[in-house]
């Protein structure tokens, strides 16, 4: 957790955020674990995602991966949720992920979080 009234701290960790790029896949289970080791535990997660995660607890360099494969490492991921904690996910839709807001919106429905996904034609 950082402290909020440190305002060069937090200029320090969006100046470091600013400088990761995604790669190598979504994995839903190193986030998740993270969630579950924060002391005190969070009241809420914020899930920030483009689909259906892509590795599961091991990684793998596989090039492809098929949507049932993705579904079923989505529901080993949630499987392990933290206690009472809303998920509210904001999907940002790529096209050949068809299960993702259906999964997603149920992950809402079950933790009492929420579910948003802008239009298709989000820049």
């Amino acid at each position: 957790w950082l402290d909020t009234d440190d305002a060069n701290l937090l200029k320090y960790a969006v100046a470091a955020i600013r400088q990761l790029a995604p790669e190598n896949g979504t994995n839903l289970h190193k986030a998740l674990r993270v969630a579950r080791r924060l002391n005190p535990a969070p009241d809420n997660i914020v899930l920030l995602t483009d689909g259906l995660p892509t590795q599961g607890v091991r990684a793998t360099s596989a090039n492809s991966i098929t949507a049932e494969d993705r579904l079923k490492l989505f529901e080993a991921a949630i499987a392990r949720l933290p206690a009472r904690i809303p998920i509210n996910t904001l999907l940002f839709p790529i096209e050949g992920d068809p299960t993702a807001a259906e999964a997603f919106w149920r992950l809402a429905i079950a933790t009492d979080g929420s579910f948003i996904t802008p239009s298709r034609d989000w820049p």
